[in-house]
């Protein structure tokens, strides 16, 4: 059963290529990946995900998308650890929320 929606920019090619490595560790079936704009939400910028809660409904952006992504691939469970050392959390928080400095362009 799906718990989460990742949802991404549909022309960031480095988000493309995450969301493909979270639905082959995703082995109990609660990842579901979307290119779609969240309900609610602004379209996403270039290497911006959100995370929604789908027993809940809920939104969530940056380290704590990423935790609650975490929680539900074992895979990334030792990831989690990493969210109490405060730079490396600011790092993943804005790595959610689309800096990627221009890593997210697709060539031409």
């Amino acid at each position: 059963m799906k718990t989460i929606r990742v949802y991404r920019n549909p022309d960031c090619a480095k988000c493309a290529a995450y969301a493909r490595r979270h639905e082959r560790l995703d082995w109990l079936g609660r990842v579901q990946t979307s290119t779609a704009t969240p309900s609610g939400h602004a379209p996403l910028r270039m290497g911006e995900v959100v995370v929604q809660d789908l027993r809940d409904g809920r939104l969530h952006e940056g380290a704590e998308a990423f935790a609650l992504l975490a929680r539900q691939v074992p895979a990334y469970w030792p990831m989690l650890a990493l969210l109490i050392v405060a730079p490396l959390r600011a790092r993943i928080d804005a790595q959610m929320r689309g800096a990627c400095d221009g890593a997210c362009e697709i060539p031409q």
